[in-house]
């Protein structure tokens, strides 16, 4: 049975303190933006003569669109179509005036009461939700915000993500920030006359997103005006529970993405803090040592690479140093990074994520080299997998589970691991498979106050969240034109976006970044700018490959004294 409902405050006429009828708070902003919260809540915005949004904003559950089990006011509709049907469940609405600035709404329907706060400052809009689930058995598990549509003047341009809700059920809430697919929490969009930026409150440590679903999905998509802004958050209310979630929305005609998205570096800071490591941009030789499984045999019992990279033969080993360290040494670079340093299990799992289990001819080899790099004071370091945990399979294959970040003891033994390797000499890692997702960003929290500032690390993947606790690592491609018919011109492309790297740095300072050339697409041209220059120009650091290190070091470390201190800070 349904509980009832209780309405706790009826709309009454007369005038408010803000000098706008009781039933209404209107708010103008110094640039003169309307906005109007009424007993459905944010109700319109109005910039000028024109109308830039309209509608309300009410609690619904968003559990289906990530395929979760149904729930109190859950819709599997696409905005457009249930935003009225959110407007319809809410029977019972109420608007208080505390004050010239703040206005409170309380919404009930079906078994959800919703109590808004609105406050004003300026050109932002604070918007908090108590989200109270009466249901007695359902939780609420995707609780969201929604039934606001925008109208932009064209098509907005900016960080407005949106999906086919197919792609939502088939990925789940991997998909929320901080992920791949939204490396950064806050989002902005622009029209050429406006600007609406969004960041969330109370939200640390938790999966969110900003969903601005289009209004036309058969034709126009993104390429149409309309766009339903929706707030979710993966934080499940549990039957005769409640949660609190809120956001800031900021609208401007100031339209550059550092403006409308300060209320994010704002809360983006006090969540998650500043850098806790110290950034090196010296060039970095990177190496592969390991080959295949195929070649394990009597004479390669590992499957290495051959010669200097047979890291299990002493005489090779040496070989290796005497290649890299010189380069390194001499041209004021900032050490190796050595990937399949374990040489190839015959179990799979590459690269490992026991790490540190390493066979005895490679682990004394790796020792000696370490202390030799170690005794020049150049870096050592090589592959690891903090996100996961090696696990048998099968007889013949191992596989991988992932690191439970709420688990002590599970975090207890991948410090061991690192531990492990430092105690061996090596002061930078490379952490494969690992880096952009709410998870990874608890672990390397974690590992980074074991390790303190001075160990180098570089995540494969990357979210804005991992980013105080570690450097990142990206690959770069070159797209000649034509080469693609979406190339118009040519140029470098680094998988990390140049975009999202300018914002990462805005938000944290001097991020370390390490990358390498990896595809190129048709020529370089003649006389086109050289990808080392393109990388420090781009506050990136060049990975060298160990065989052109005597060569390439030389050529890297001229462009690197243009940006780089001999201490490896950034000039800039």
């Amino acid at each position: 049975m349904k509980l009832g409902l209780v309405v706790i405050l009826l709309l009454s006429s007369g005038v408010s303190r803000a000098g706008a009828a009781a039933d209404s708070l209107v708010h103008t902003t110094p640039e003169g933006i309307v906005l109007t919260v009424t007993a459905d809540g944010l109700s319109s915005i109005m910039v000028g003569d024109r109308q830039l949004a309209v509608g309300g904003l009410y609690a619904w559950n968003a559990s289906q669109w990530f395929g979760a089990a149904s729930g109190p006011i859950a819709f599997s509709w696409y905005c457009h179509d249930f935003a009225p049907k959110l407007a319809a469940q809410v029977k019972e609405k109420s608007i208080e005036i505390l004050g010239p600035d703040h206005a409170r709404v309380r919404q009930a329907g079906g078994d959800v009461t919703t109590t808004f706060d609105y406050q004003f400052t300026g050109e932002d809009l604070s918007v908090t939700a108590r989200i109270e689930n009466n249901h007695p058995t359902d939780a609420i598990p995707v609780p969201a915000l929604g039934g606001l549509k925008f109208t932009f003047a064209k098509a907005p341009e900016g960080m407005l993500p949106y999906w086919h809700m197919s792609y939502t059920q088939a990925h789940g809430i991997g998909l929320m920030h901080p992920s791949h697919a939204i490396r950064i929490g806050g989002s902005y969009g622009i029209d050429g006359q406006v600007g609406v930026g969004l960041s969330p409150q109370r939200a640390a440590w938790e999966y969110t997103m900003f969903f601005w679903d289009v209004d036309d999905w058969n034709k126009l998509r993104d390429k149409g005006p309309g766009r339903w802004l929706n707030y979710l958050t993966a934080r499940p209310i549990p039957a005769g529970g409640a949660l609190t979630i809120g956001f800031t929305l900021r609208v401007s005609r100031q339209q550059t993405w550092e403006h409308l998205l300060q209320p994010y570096k704002d809360y983006f800071l006090s969540a998650y803090g500043p850098l806790r490591y110290k950034p090196d941009h010296r060039w970095v030789v990177m190496a592969n040592v390991n080959r295949s499984v195929a070649d394990i045999g009597p004479t390669n019992p590992y499957g290495l690479h051959p010669d200097f990279r047979r890291l299990d033969l002493p005489d090779m080993a040496k070989k290796f140093g005497d290649i890299v360290l010189p380069a390194l040494k001499d041209h004021h670079g900032q050490g190796v990074l050595i990937w399949g340093h374990t040489g190839e299990n015959p179990h799979g799992a590459m690269y490992r994520a026991d790490f540190d289990v390493i066979p005895p001819e490679i682990d004394e080899n790796l020792v000696t080299l370490a202390k030799r790099f170690n005794d020049e004071k150049v870096q050592f370091g090589v592959a690891t997998r903090p996100g996961e945990m090696a696990i048998h399979g099968t007889w013949k294959e191992d596989w991988t589970v992932a690191v439970n970040p709420d688990d002590p003891q599970q975090l207890d033994i991948m410090w061991g691991r690192f531990k492990h390797m430092i105690d061996k000499g090596c002061t930078i890692f490379y952490l494969d498979s690992f880096g952009n997702s709410l998870e990874h960003a608890r672990i390397m929290r974690y590992l980074r106050e074991k390790m303190g500032p001075n160990i180098g690390t570089y995540v494969e993947q990357q979210c804005d969240v991992t980013l105080p606790f570690s450097g990142i690592y990206t690959e770069t491609d070159f797209w000649a034109k034509g080469s693609a018919d979406w190339v118009s011109e040519s140029g470098y492309s680094p998988r990390v976006g140049l975009d999202n790297l300018r914002i990462y740095r805005w938000l944290l300072g001097d991020v370390g970044v390490v990358t390498r050339l990896y595809d190129v697409h048709g020529k370089i041209p003649d006389g086109f700018e050289d990808a080392t220059t393109f990388f420090y120009k781009n506050h990136m650091t060049p990975l060298i490959p160990d065989f052109m290190a005597p060569k390439s070091g030389i050529d890297a470390e001229k462009v690197q004294m243009q940006y780089v201190t001999d201490a490896g800070a950034s000039k800039e």
